[in-house]
């Protein structure tokens, strides 16, 4: 940093530092987004200040906020994505909705250039990434795709918080299927897919997007889905566990409650049953045709881990 650049950032940050701590916040983000344009002293003052910031605000503080659909696998997220995406098109044309790693990578790229994101930083950054998410544009309604777990910290850092998160959706699948389709993956390997299916080596799974070496807290199923579903997460966040049978077999009445569940969550929206049906005549949804051959060895192990989830939903299936 240059002699003068670093004169500047000190007179900023010590402007900053005094409206946090007078609790004045308004005029801390209202300065903070006044440097936007000079993207590497934007993101040394929020990356020094915002996280205090954010977690000092009241959850009525941003105007808009996250609406996040989570699944342990992507393409479980898609159908929900597709449908929200028809639902809230912006002057009749559909926008896309990313998943969380990729508009992150977006909007840091966007501000410098970086080689990797590593799980630290998902864990450190979390609320700066997602009010970065938020103050990318003007649009009142963010959605994202998200396969991440949901965490929490000895020291309160959470994967979000009231002032970023407005609401979620968890859309569930039936665990033998999700195993099935790991194992159908590996070519019937079982020792290597109850090894994928329950995270038993503990590592992360890495990506890589343009160029960027991503580094992704992925976890057990059983531990993604306890982490999203806790009675606590699902309260303080307004989340939403869909099962996947059910926007198979139930559609209409699903996505119904999906616009529902936004709209008490503070989504300024009306339900208009014309648009859920044009969009289910659109995109018809059919069960995927997945043959589950898991022997009862294998069960006995799996069940270990997720018995007392499949307890918790009335899955279609059991074995």
């Amino acid at each position: 940093m240059s002699f003068l650049s670093n004169i500047k950032f000190q007179y900023n940050l010590k402007i900053l530092q005094d409206y946090l701590s007078t609790g004045d916040l308004n005029n801390f983000f209202k300065n903070l987004e006044k440097h936007r344009a000079n993207k590497k002293l934007y993101i040394q003052l929020l990356f020094n200040l915002g996280l205090d910031a954010i977690k000092s605000t009241d959850e009525k503080f941003f105007s808009s906020k996250i609406s996040w659909i989570n699944s342990f696998f992507e393409e479980d997220t898609l159908y929900l994505a597709n449908f929200l995406s028809f639902y809230f098109q912006n002057n009749n044309k559909e926008q896309s909705i990313p998943t969380y790693e990729q508009d992150i990578l977006d909007q840091l790229l966007s501000f410098q250039d970086i080689k990797e994101i590593n799980f630290n930083d998902f864990v450190n950054y979390s609320y700066l990434y997602q009010y970065l998410i938020l103050k990318k544009d003007n649009s009142t309604n963010k959605f994202l795709k998200n396969t991440l777990p949901y965490f929490s910290t000895p020291n309160q850092l959470n994967f979000s918080n009231i002032n970023l998160t407005g609401s979620f959706f968890y859309v569930l699948e039936q665990p033998y299927k999700v195993y099935q389709k790991i194992k159908n993956e590996l070519n019937g390997d079982q020792d290597l897919a109850k090894v994928l299916f329950l995270n038993l080596d503990n590592q992360p799974t890495k990506k890589k997007i343009n160029n960027v070496e991503i580094e992704l807290n992925k976890k057990g199923w059983h531990t993604h889905v306890d982490s999203w579903a806790s009675p606590t997460v699902l309260n303080v966040h307004k989340g939403k566990v869909i099962l996947k049978q059910d926007l198979i077999s139930n559609t209409f009445d699903t996505l119904g409650s999906v616009i529902l569940h936004l709209i008490q969550s503070g989504i300024n929206a009306e339900l208009k049953y014309d648009t859920i049906q044009k969009f289910i005549e659109d995109n018809p949804i059919s069960p995927e045709n997945i043959s589950i051959e898991i022997s009862q060895k294998e069960k006995k192990f799996i069940d270990q881990y997720i018995e007392n989830i499949i307890s918790s939903y009335n899955f279609d299936y059991q074995l």
